[in-house]
């Protein structure tokens, strides 16, 4: 197995990691994964703290969203 480096610096590289996982996440799922990850979030207080959502409201804004990133595409 071939092994590649960056050519990027740790910090370019943890930008574009940052804005990657926000372009795909949006702002608070990003936030919410990452504290995942650093020991500070409670997940089971912050899961009741969220209003409940039904299915068809997920898949309609899902649907929203791919709307409007098709709209910004063709700008």
């Amino acid at each position: 197995m071939k092994m590649t480096t960056s050519a990027r610096s740790p910090i370019e590289l943890r930008k574009a990691g940052l804005r990657a996982l926000t372009v795909a996440l949006g702002h608070d799922d990003a936030q919410a994964f990452l504290k995942q990850y650093s020991g500070t979030g409670d997940f089971t207080r912050e899961r009741h703290e969220r209003p409940e959502r039904s299915h068809e409201e997920v898949a309609a804004d899902i649907l929203r969203l791919q709307k409007e990133r098709m709209g910004s595409r063709r700008e």
